[in-house]
């Protein structure tokens, strides 16, 4: 079963957001402990997606309430959050709402600069990760994917919000800082991480004449290498500042590296009357908030960018695209669950094709057992193919139970403990879903909690019911 965990800017706001991510480069080797440790082990599989507008867990699991149960655990362990407040901050939902959502994710249709440009190499970067650490499963390498490749549709097909732009293009249109103003300018970049990467081609693009590079954990040199910047010691930041029409500052390591009193002295060190613009897009924010409010200060927080709204219709193809998408990654998780019938299937018959050769081999010499053996071979090729094909009609409309009751009826071949329970349910639970069924809320894992709990009390209530009603009526005999 497909389930997804997450925590993202549209549900909990950035405050939220930014307490609950502390400590989320840790969740990945958190999950593996606890999973490791668990004596039912309920992941399977899973990927970890840690950005500025999100933390999400998607997990291929065997058992759905323990599976939910540890990836909190491991969140409230990473962000160090008391678990009441964990619970309500993560929702919970399964099978192809997730893989909805993942889809939307990967496309840009759930971030704050819709149709943004880094978030699929962020998604793209972290399942490749998880794949290198033998985390995913077939069923996670599907979704991600068949979400990778959807979201380049949305892409190529279709002018979505920002049309490509990343949230950095965004904010300096949003501070009017184009060419003309930034040609020829000093600007200064905070961080060397993802962020910072796409913020250094945007600025060369713009013409900037002197880029700096200030980085709080020491990366500074080797980031300013490879991206034609100047790396800032930290005696130095001040002067940087002075000289910048424009700061990015993009590292989140959760400390400021701005703080009011440098940017007061920087400020008075300027040359230019100009206001210093400071685009503020870090999660956990490099600049101290109390320097918004000096003097001659521009700072542009993440929360405020966004982008213009495309036209209905540009929304409406990039929606289709992606249902259509969910839908095939649906399809394609039917197809599997008759694998193993398949398999079972063409065993069964090439068994009985050794067994003729053998017979053959014993009576009538090698020569004549390979000639019989190659007929036979273009027989069973002939002789399943069509029935691999039917296979795969009935599992996409979830009705890979007629395969298999025909698989028994014709080849005397029992495969029914084959099929996975998801695979053989009816036509009309594993029909193609819809968009209705699709966006149906996601759960707080607090109130599933409290859902599981009321179960349990009610169905306890109904037991002693019916105890208390058996011994009344031994009583009245």
């Amino acid at each position: 079963m497909l389930i997804a965990l997450r925590a993202t800017h549209d549900n909990l706001g950035l405050e939220g957001l930014e307490r609950i991510t502390r400590g989320s480069e840790n969740l990945d080797a958190r999950l593996a402990a606890l999973n490791e440790a668990h004596p039912e082990q309920p992941l399977t599989g899973w990927v970890c997606l840690a950005t500025c507008n999100r933390l999400e867990v998607y997990a291929d699991v065997d058992r759905f309430h323990d599976a939910i149960d540890l990836v909190t655990r491991a969140v409230i362990d990473t962000s160090n959050l008391p678990s009441e407040e964990v619970a309500r901050m993560l929702v919970v939902d399964a099978g192809s709402i997730s893989a909805r959502h993942m889809y939307e994710v990967a496309a840009g249709m759930n971030s704050q600069v819709l149709g943004e440009a880094e978030i699929t190499g962020q998604v793209r970067a972290s399942f490749t990760n998880a794949l290198a650490a033998g985390h995913t499963t077939t069923l996670l390498n599907d979704l991600f994917q068949g979400a990778l490749r959807t979201a380049k549709q949305v892409t190529s097909k279709t002018k979505v919000g920002a049309a490509g732009r990343s949230s950095v293009a965004v904010a300096l249109d949003s501070a009017h800082l184009f060419r003309t103003e930034l040609e020829g300018r000093d600007a200064l970049l905070i961080g060397t991480g993802a962020m910072a990467r796409v913020a250094s081609a945007e600025l060369h693009l713009r013409g900037i004449g002197g880029l700096h590079v200030f980085s709080p954990s020491g990366r500074a040199e080797q980031f300013a290498d490879s991206h034609g910047a100047l790396p800032v010691a930290p005696e130095n930041l001040e002067a940087a500042l002075a000289k910048a029409t424009v700061v990015i500052a993009a590292s989140g390591g959760g400390t400021y590296a701005i703080d009011t009193p440098m940017l007061t002295r920087a400020l008075e060190q300027r040359a230019t009357s100009e206001d210093l613009v400071m685009l503020d897009l870090a999660l956990h924010s490099d600049i101290e908030p109390a320097a918004a409010t000096l003097p001659g200060v521009r700072v542009i927080p993440l929360e405020s960018i966004r982008a213009g709204e495309s036209g209905h219709g540009e929304i409406a193809r990039a929606r289709e695209l992606i249902d259509t998408g969910v839908v095939r990654f649906e399809e394609r998780q039917q197809i599997r669950a008759v694998d193993p019938a398949v398999s079972a299937l063409r065993r069964s018959v090439k068994d009985m094709i050794v067994l003729e050769v053998d017979e053959v081999r014993r009576s009538s010499g090698e020569a004549a057992a390979e000639q019989v053996q190659r007929s036979l071979g273009r027989v069973y090729n002939k002789l399943l193919h069509s029935p691999m094909v039917r296979a795969q009609e009935l599992a996409k409309t979830g009705q890979a139970h007629q395969f298999l009751e025909a698989v028994h009826t014709i080849f005397g071949v029992d495969v029914s403990g084959t099929l996975s329970v998801d695979g053989a349910r009816s036509a009309s639970e594993s029909a193609a879903p819809t968009r209705e069924g699709l966006e149906r809320p996601p759960m707080s894992v607090a109130k599933m909690e409290q859902m599981r709990r009321d179960l349990e009390a009610a169905q306890a209530r109904e037991e002693e019911q019916a105890a208390h009603t058996e011994h009344g009526g031994e009583r009245d005999v």
